[in-house]
């Protein structure tokens, strides 16, 4: 890859109608326009503009003045840091390892874990052409082969047993959409049950539980002000830890138990998302099957046959309704410039959400939910080719088009989930700079502009079955 094809591939992320930036800068502030800061796209773009100008590529129009004088010192070191890490970029997709090694040692330590959301994010991008570099240069065919995990559940740390519901209940305090994500699904599937008096959830990733309570509790208020009755609520937890998938039990259970719900818990431990098999879950007539998948289709991309078996096994539990939330980015190109600058892109947004909702930049908590859900996808998708890269994202129009020939039939969310979202994101500080707007059928949670994720709702078509 020569200059030409990493500044065409920038230019087309510069010129994206979904990010929208102030082209004008103020001689006297140093900032732009009404913002009190320049944003990490910005700094990103701004930075991609001086590169190409001192390589002295022409042509492209970013539509991008700066003038660096007038940046603070913290927006030049991020632009300076994006300025180095393109140029890095260059040289480890040209195969010059050598080269980018020492370029690389040079510029990694003006990153930093706790530094400005520029910083953080840079720093895990370091470490992914690190390892790229490692990757492609190590003798050792052993130490040089890249550790194959399952990315369908990013959320256990390694700080113990209890790692798990406490970056969840990071997540779910500091960031809406974690919310908005769930509890729009809660609520999709009470619309979905109507009268039913049989519920049986299949959640393919349980975490904590804790939007399952939300369940028990609408259930029990239904219970309560009408004649109908819910005889019985099933959740079946699938996970890939025990004592997790225990734990998840023994609180909903208790929770239940409280709410004077007939309830029953049944975990499914499993070493992959594809080893699931429809005699796992125990389905029975007359039941109403709600099967949640939250970012867990994704983790299959990599191998379409492990996709299609694994949405086959679901297909044939004939379920109700289909709950699917996924990342809405594309991460799955095979260029790697392509992917680079899509990933460089995409978490800018949430590096700066994080920065705007958790502004203590020592916060050990904020760092540790930055390295394991956004960190450990960074190095994947940068590092790897082939099998070894587990972490892809595509957006809505791809997994659209994938459920409809698989048979299912996309459904609307009620206008109640739709105004309880909006609801529950008013909630927060800064609830204006998120937007929540319609995908076709589905909804797309943004940051600023910035698509983040998409929850979108099926039925299957019983007639494609068999």
């Amino acid at each position: 890859m020569n200059n030409k094809i990493l500044f065409a591939e920038f230019g087309k992320f510069s010129s994206r109608p979904n990010f929208q930036i102030c082209h004008e800068f103020s001689l006297t502030t140093g900032k732009c326009g009404h913002e009190s800061a320049l944003s990490s796209e910005e700094i990103i773009k701004a930075a991609g503009a001086l590169y190409m100008h001192a390589c002295g590529e022409e042509g492209l129009n970013l539509d991008y003045t700066v003038s660096v004088p007038v940046l603070s010192r913290e927006e030049q070191n991020g632009l300076d840091l994006i300025h180095f890490l393109l140029g890095l970029a260059e040289l480890v997709d040209k195969q010059r390892y050598e080269e980018g090694s020492r370029m690389l040692s040079e510029c990694k330590k003006f990153s930093s874990q706790m530094g400005s959301p520029i910083e953080r994010l840079c720093y895990y991008c370091f470490e992914a052409l690190q390892d790229r570099i490692e990757w492609h240069t190590c003798s050792d065919p052993n130490k040089g082969k890249p550790i194959i995990t399952d990315f369908s559940n990013n959320w256990r740390s390694d700080n113990g047993k209890s790692g798990i519901y406490s970056l969840g209940a990071l997540c779910t305090r500091a960031l809406p959409y974690a919310q908005i994500l769930q509890f729009t699904t809660v609520q999709a599937i009470l619309d979905g049950v109507g009268h039913g008096d049989r519920i049986h959830v299949i959640d393919l990733g349980i975490l904590t539980g804790s939007q399952w309570t939300a369940l028990i509790q609408s259930l029990a208020l239904r219970f309560s002000s009408s004649s109908s009755s819910v005889k019985h609520l099933k959740i079946t937890a699938v996970g890939v830890n025990s004592d997790e998938l225990e734990e998840s039990g023994k609180r909903l259970t208790e929770f239940a138990k409280a709410m004077a719900i007939s309830f029953s818990y049944c975990s499914v431990k499993i070493s992959r998302l594809d080893d699931i098999d429809e005699g796992l879950f125990k389905v029975k007539a007359g039941e109403f099957v709600a099967v949640n998948a939250p970012n867990v289709f994704r983790s299959l991309l990599y191998d379409p046959s492990l996709l299609g078996k694994t949405v086959n096994v679901i297909k044939n539990l004939i379920p109700d309704i289909l709950v699917v939330s996924e990342v809405e980015a594309q991460h799955n190109s095979p260029s790697f410039a392509d992917r680079f600058l899509e990933v460089l892109f995409y978490y800018s947004a949430h590096f700066d959400c994080l920065e705007a909702m958790l502004p203590d930049r020592n916060d050990l908590k904020r760092v540790n939910f930055e390295e394991v859900c956004y960190g450990s996808q960074i190095r994947n998708m940068i590092a790897y080719e082939g099998g070894y890269r587990r972490v892809r994202h595509v957006k809505m129009d791809k997994w659209r088009s994938f459920f409809q020939q698989a048979g299912f039939k996309e459904m609307d969310f009620s206008y109640r989930a739709l105004y309880q979202a909006g609801l529950l994101l008013k909630q927060y500080d800064n609830a204006e700079r998120f937007t929540i707007e319609s995908n076709g059928s589905a909804i797309t949670i943004g940051w600023k502009g910035a698509q983040l994720h998409t929850l979108s709702l099926w039925s299957f078509n019983k007639s494609h079955n068999g």
